[in-house]
């Protein structure tokens, strides 16, 4: 858990947030868009282990670990700007919207987008400064491919 507190710093323990805590938060908003429409299905869950082997070179162990504890920290979070920020303020804008079109991937994983993905999506772009084109072109690209 000590990547959580890298990655949501109190004010007593401000340390610097490393590049796997960033890929970490990535994959805690790969998940609540599983979680989005209230069951995370298998081949949500498959295409979020292949996104984050893929981009983040995780190994699963580590991943499955991951997952159980984003789990409880989802449950926990207020909002999404606790995870958003961190990867606003260090990646690309490039990278940025790959990971729009990831979470629309995944979104789209069960044959449909339903609204409560799309709305999360959505709020995710917009904190991640993403331009509604590229938020549009991902649910395209994503919905096509089904």
């Amino acid at each position: 858990m000590k990547w959580l507190a890298r990655l949501f710093p109190s004010t007593e323990t401000a340390t610097e947030t490393t590049t796997l805590d960033l890929h970490r938060a990535a994959a805690a908003l790969l998940m609540e868009v599983a979680r989005a429409d209230g069951e995370v299905d298998e081949s949500e869950e498959q295409l979020l282990l292949e996104a984050v082997r893929r981009h983040w070179r995780l190994d699963e162990d580590e991943m499955r670990d991951i997952l159980s504890e984003l789990r409880t920290r989802l449950d926990e979070a207020t909002d999404l700007f606790e995870f958003t920020r961190p990867l606003r303020e260090r990646w690309d804008p490039e990278t940025r919207v790959r990971l729009v079109y990831d979470m629309w991937a995944i979104a789209a994983a069960d044959g449909k987008a339903d609204q409560h993905e799309e709305h999360l999506i959505r709020r995710v772009s917009e904190l991640l400064y993403v331009s509604h084109g590229d938020f549009i072109r991902g649910k395209l690209a994503a919905l096509s491919e089904q």
